[in-house]
């Protein structure tokens, strides 16, 4: 069962990992940063409980507490971006001066 939950971790992973270097919209960028980082947590979680590890379930909810800090700062971001530019990609920043002020 261990193992499977390793496989499946590491498949989040590399899911997050893609869709984080192939998009270059903000959105579907925070959503893969959100796989990554609950792939991390699985992996913490199960390696806790199926190698009888309790020393890294306190890492678990600090990598919980992170991605929801980092959840809402990115949709704060978003946010603040959207409302400036009305544009979601960052390539198009440069583009309507929001970076050059």
């Amino acid at each position: 069962m261990f193992e499977i939950d390793v496989v499946f971790s590491f498949a989040l992973f590399s899911i997050g990992l893609f869709g984080l270097v192939s998009n270059k919209d903000f959105l579907r960028i925070f959503f893969s940063l959100e796989i990554l980082i609950n792939s991390v947590i699985l992996l913490l979680a199960s390696s806790a409980k199926y190698l009888n590890l309790p020393d890294n379930l306190p890492f678990a909810y600090m990598v919980m507490i992170i991605a929801t800090l980092e959840a809402a700062v990115g949709i704060l971001l978003f946010g603040v971006a959207n409302k400036m530019t009305n544009v979601v990609t960052p390539d198009n920043f440069a583009q309507k001066g929001a970076l050059d002020e």
